[in-house]
């Protein structure tokens, strides 16, 4: 007789997230449904409910593992000189919206899970925050007498919006590369003034 090994709890949970992600990256953000995700893992739907409970709490995990990844995109090496760690951070989280725009207008889009104050998934929304606020303390002197949270909100705001205008098409220059090049200058220099 074989006895069949039973799937551990957090394999079942990676796999039907495996799956979110595969119809979220397909299909969107409204693409993703109880009955497409199971459809994707090849399991009943009501798999999808015992681990996650609806589709809110089916997002909820989604958009927590996004902000991992984003998380994890914009973690750059100590040893590097503090401006240069910021750039590449920077330009990692751009590199991490252009690759995954399914993901990026999950976590940052109208409708986000971030937007309720209550919700699990605002802890690692967060942590990535923090991280953005730990590279420009990184930057800046002692002396300087800028909020970094305050400067950070600048910052993602600017990052944002520049990242959304290029994933919408609807940018005025010629090279979306030197103009995000171009703003990562203007902070940079903003920065180094106030040392």
């Amino acid at each position: 007789m074989t006895v069949r090994r039973r799937t551990a709890s957090h394999e079942v949970s990676a796999a039907l997230l495996n799956a979110a992600e595969t119809v979220l990256d397909r299909d969107g953000t409204n693409g993703v449904t109880v009955r497409a995700v199971a459809q994707q893992a090849d399991v009943s739907p009501m798999s999808v409910y015992n681990r996650f409970e609806n589709k809110d709490g089916l997002v909820v995990a989604l958009a927590t593992r996004a902000l991992a990844q984003l998380g994890e995109a914009i973690e750059v090496s100590e040893d590097a000189d503090p401006v240069e760690r910021f750039r590449q951070a920077c330009r990692n989280y751009r590199d991490f919206a252009l690759r995954h725009p399914a993901r990026y207008t999950l976590i940052f889009g109208t409708g986000s899970p971030l937007a309720d104050q209550w919700s699990s998934v605002v802890d690692s929304g967060r942590a990535v925050f923090a991280a953005l606020v730990a590279l420009i303390d990184g930057m800046k002197s002692t002396t300087s007498e800028s909020n970094s949270t305050e400067d950070a909100q600048v910052v993602w705001s600017a990052i944002h919006g520049t990242v959304t205008i290029e994933l919408a098409r609807i940018g005025q220059t010629a090279n979306a590369d030197d103009t995000f090049e171009h703003m990562l200058d203007m902070f940079t220099d903003l920065f180094s003034t106030h040392h």
